[in-house]
């Protein structure tokens, strides 16, 4: 069997419960090549900046036990323990190109790599996806960050953003440290990357439909002719039926309700509300009706996340009145398993 061409990559997330369509979404961009391996966090409601310091904690902490320096030694009879390069990354993206391929010549001089910050500042990072490698340094870089966010309570973006300005510490750890191209796109910053797009995080915004908007906004710019969405559209068709299907809005915190759809597209719900009666399919789309004419929404993207078996559709929410509806008035989703018909 010939090697294979591109390193082996493993990719570690982290996600809470009302996140879960934007963790399906962001993962089903995945290459099926890569291991992944998702955290769950609980946190309180007021999450403050970057997820506030429960997520900061939780977060260097899984970096500093994926980058321990005796960690593939420890773990030597897992097959997937022995990787090239380990990627942390934010859920809020949107991959667009294959990672393992651009990763070799990017990371042949670093040990990490963040990506930009801003498009003006060479030495401004942004820790929503970073790529490294697990060794001594990356290790000692990592604990030193806990360290800081314990004593001092900085958030943990402008605690790395320190150390990587301390020409001294990073000499005196031996870390090897660069930002990514702008093909490694975010939002803040600010022009659109000078190559073609990577991947698009959807920073600088506050709430997972705002962050949703943005992603599906710049997606008509980046990929413009992919056939994902359709493709997913045709297996999820194939499978709506007699799935239990959780369904809720993007920015609630908890799920509205638990559906399920008969072969003539009916609807019973088995916990919770829902306004909506049946589904029919339309050009590409489903459609939520409601009672008489109303329509409850319109759902028109379609992920499938292959690493867990999930699938997914999302709309937007539409107004029962037009007259005084709130310009944004919400996204709509469902997903369910995508092998698992419900008992």
């Amino acid at each position: 069997m010939m090697p294979s061409a591109f390193p082996s990559v493993r990719l570690y997330c982290i996600s809470t419960s009302d996140a879960e369509p934007m963790l399906i979404r962001f993962l089903s961009n995945v290459e099926k090549e890569i291991f992944v391996t998702c955290s769950s966090c609980n946190l309180p409601g007021h999450r403050g900046v970057g997820g506030g310091e429960t997520l900061w904690r939780h977060k260097t902490q899984l970096l500093i036990d994926v980058c321990a320096a005796n960690v593939d030694e420890v773990n030597s009879n897992d097959k997937n323990s022995s990787c090239d390069f380990v990627i942390f990354s934010d859920i809020d993206i949107t991959l667009y190109h294959p990672l393992r391929q651009e990763l070799p010549s990017i990371m042949a001089e670093y040990d990490i790599c963040f990506q930009r910050e801003w498009d003006w500042d060479e030495k401004q990072a942004n820790i929503g996806f970073i790529v490294l490698r697990r060794n001594a340094a990356t290790h000692t870089f990592w604990q030193t960050v806990l360290r800081k966010i314990e004593v001092e309570g900085v958030w943990d973006q402008e605690v790395v953003n320190q150390l990587i300005r301390d020409q001294d510490f990073i000499d005196k750890i031996g870390l090897k440290v660069g930002l990514l191209p702008t093909s490694f796109w975010a939002y803040s910053q600010g022009a659109l990357p000078r190559d073609s797009c990577i991947l698009h995080h959807a920073n600088c915004a506050n709430s997972i439909g705002r962050k949703w908007a943005q992603m599906s906004t710049y997606r008509s710019i980046f990929a413009p002719a992919s056939s994902s969405y359709l493709e997913a559209f045709n297996l999820i068709s194939a499978n709506l039926a007699g799935r239990a299907w959780r369904c809720g809005e993007l920015d609630r915190r908890s799920s509205m309700a638990d559906i399920e759809f008969n072969d003539n597209g009916m609807l019973s719900i088995k916990k919770g509300r829902l306004n909506a009666l049946h589904i029919t399919c339309g050009n590409n789309e489903f459609i939520l009706h409601g009672s008489g004419e109303k329509i409850f929404c319109i759902l028109d993207e379609f992920y499938i996340d292959r690493h867990r078996g999930l699938m997914l559709c999302v709309g937007r929410i539409c107004p029962t009145d037009y007259m005084t509806a709130p310009r944004y008035n919400g996204y709509f989703y469902m997903y369910a398993p995508l092998n698992a018909k419900s008992p």
